[in-house]
């Protein structure tokens, strides 16, 4: 089982990351780059970026943009997620902006952070609060990001993923890694989300501000395991420490699976600021 395999490389990290001599220097990006690749042995700093959006929401695609830029910079070091809700996420009875992206999980976020009220596009990165504030403009996404990965990853995420075509049944099974030791009550959750969705999407830079074909990506559709998840830690865990659990869920029918993947991450219970994430796909 390739996860088995990962469990051993990371755990071979953190007894060297603790016992070498040789110091690992800040930022923690491998390969001297910017550019993370989550599928090498050593972790990598994996920061989620849920913005907040809407269909209707002619200033949004500059948000898509900005993700897509800071995606396309740091690669794996960057798992976002698209948030429909708000009034300009609503849907017309007929004629055009008549797909519902919205999400009973989105709805309940929203309303826990408030963020489309602050107006949108913004985005909550890491669930943290910068400047006082959980929602962040498009201008300060990058400098938040590019703040957040001079911090050491404390705990790798582990997911391996088995689909039943013919039911749409997924089995999730997930190995949460400690790299360092700690005590601490966390919570593990896991949402669905969807790409490559075309339709209708407003821009206000166009002259023509209605797009018929725009292709909307990292929708949030679901939640897994719950808005909020499950505990995954209560109190102390070692260095090199697994915690485990494992997952079912059937994909509803019109959601495309191809397109589809599963965001997990892991948080503090108190805070709810978000320590590691990552991003495992079905296909």
């Amino acid at each position: 089982m390739r996860i088995t395999n990962k469990i051993l490389l990371v755990v071979s990290f953190c007894s060297v990351f603790f016992y070498s001599c040789d110091k690992i220097e800040e930022p923690f990006i491998e390969n001297q780059g910017e550019c993370g690749d989550a599928s090498l042995p050593i972790p990598i700093k994996q920061i989620l970026i849920e913005e907040f959006t809407g269909h209707q929401c002619g200033n949004c695609p500059t948000g898509d943009e900005t993700v897509e830029m800071i995606k396309e910079l740091y690669c794996d070091h960057i798992i976002p997620i698209s948030i429909h809700a708000g009034s300009f996420a609503d849907i017309n009875e007929t004629g055009t902006y008549t797909v519902d992206f919205r999400s009973d999980v989105g709805n309940e976020i929203n309303t826990y952070y408030q963020a489309t009220a602050a107006g949108i596009p913004n985005a909550i990165i890491n669930r943290a609060q910068f400047d006082d504030t959980y929602t962040q403009n498009t201008s300060e996404w990058l400098t938040i990001v590019s703040k957040l990965l001079e911090e050491e990853p404390v705990l790798d995420i582990l997911a391996d993923t088995r689909i039943n075509t013919e039911t749409r049944e997924i089995e999730i099974d997930v190995d949460v890694v400690f790299v360092n030791a700690m005590n601490n009550d966390l919570m593990l959750s896991l949402y669905f989300v969807e790409d490559s969705i075309v339709s209708w999407q407003k821009d206000y830079t166009l002259e023509d501000e209605n797009i018929e074909f725009y292709s909307h990506n990292h929708v949030l559709r679901d939640a897994i395991n719950g808005v909020w998840g499950d505990n995954i830690l209560s109190g102390q865990v070692n260095a090199g420490g697994v915690k485990s659990k494992s997952y079912s869920y059937i994909i509803q029918n019109e959601w495309v699976i191809k397109n589809s993947s599963i965001i997990l991450f892991v948080y503090k219970s108190d805070t709810k600021e978000i320590l590691q994430a990552t991003q495992a796909y079905i296909y």
